[in-house]
């Protein structure tokens, strides 16, 4: 059943945003939307109405979207090349690689930050043990 067309409803399809390509701007609900930037408040200063469905309905679709998986070690560098012993260990170990000075053993190390981006807060996460 359509509804009947009255002067607000008028109004609304008039003053709904149309973008250079012909598109109109509505909500999730497919309603036309003349700005979806501000909010409904009772004068410039006042507190924000809880009659305004367009805020109603970001706020809920900010609440229910779907939270990405925070990528831990997104940010570090990584590193190729040999690991040869200068110096024979057999005090310490019998790992080949570490007491043969002649061997050359190929490596690849990554180094992660496990921090944030710039300006993210310092104390959020303890980084020991990390490398």
């Amino acid at each position: 059943m359509k509804e009947p067309n009255t002067p607000k409803i008028d109004q609304l399809s008039e003053e709904a945003y149309v973008d250079p390509i012909g598109k109109t701007l509505t909500t999730s609900l497919g309603v036309p939307v003349a700005d979806n930037q501000n909010s409904l408040k009772i004068n410039e200063k006042g507190p924000t109405l809880l009659e305004d469905f367009l805020l109603r309905d970001k706020l809920i679709h900010f609440d229910r979207e779907r939270i990405p998986e925070r990528v831990v070690h997104a940010r570090g560098v990584g590193a190729h090349g040999y690991f040869q012993a200068y110096t024979g260990n057999e005090k310490w170990t019998k790992a080949k690689f570490l007491t043969d000075t002649n061997n050359q053993t190929p490596i690849f190390v990554r180094i992660s930050t496990v921090q944030g981006g710039r300006g993210s807060a310092d104390v959020v996460r303890d980084v020991r043990g990390f490398s």
